[in-house]
């Protein structure tokens, strides 16, 4: 896939340092790629390549060569539109490199139940995973870890069919 080359030759080129700063460079673009005043200035004819890689570096602040220099590839290449995708393909390289990993968990849960799965599943994928809390009416719990694609969830209808087919089965 083309964002997995331009990812793997970015990583190549950097330490690990500045690829998180070109990292959070590049999110910053991939949150803004969508407006329409960003499409009409990365697609316009009558700015230059160079004036274009000045906006951005402006833009996200970041001074780095490579990221100047990555920017004015995919500009050249006319690439820009894979930003968002290059952003999350260097989210998950990251992760993998710091071995950190995010996740979310959906249900109404205490903060010492989040401390508790965060430690069982640092266990379990031998790597630190922090977990975010998002409250939603859901009736049970749902842990999501989307760069390692883990996925968990006790819901209480779930465990009730199953505690009647026990039943039934025990009569």
């Amino acid at each position: 896939m083309v964002v997995d080359k331009y990812v793997k030759a970015l990583i190549q080129a950097v330490d690990k340092d500045e690829l998180i700063k070109i990292y959070e460079a590049i999110s910053k673009l991939a949150a803004v790629a969508k407006e329409e005043k960003f499409i009409l200035l990365v697609k316009s004819p009558i700015i230059s390549i160079d004036e274009k890689v000045k906006i951005l570096k402006q833009i996200t602040g970041c001074e780095s060569k490579h990221f100047e220099n990555f920017m004015r590839i995919l500009l050249e290449n006319k690439r820009i539109d894979l930003l968002k995708d290059i952003a999350k393909r260097l989210y998950a390289e990251i992760s993998n490199l710091m071995n950190v990993y995010e996740g979310v968990v959906e249900g109404k849960v205490s903060d010492m139940t989040i401390k508790a799965l965060e430690v069982k599943l640092s266990k379990k994928f031998n790597a630190e995973i922090k977990l975010a809390k998002k409250d939603v009416d859901v009736n049970g719990i749902r842990v999501y870890v989307n760069v390692l694609d883990v996925e968990v969830s006790i819901l209480e209808d779930r465990i009730k069919q199953n505690l009647i087919s026990q039943i039934l089965k025990a009569i």
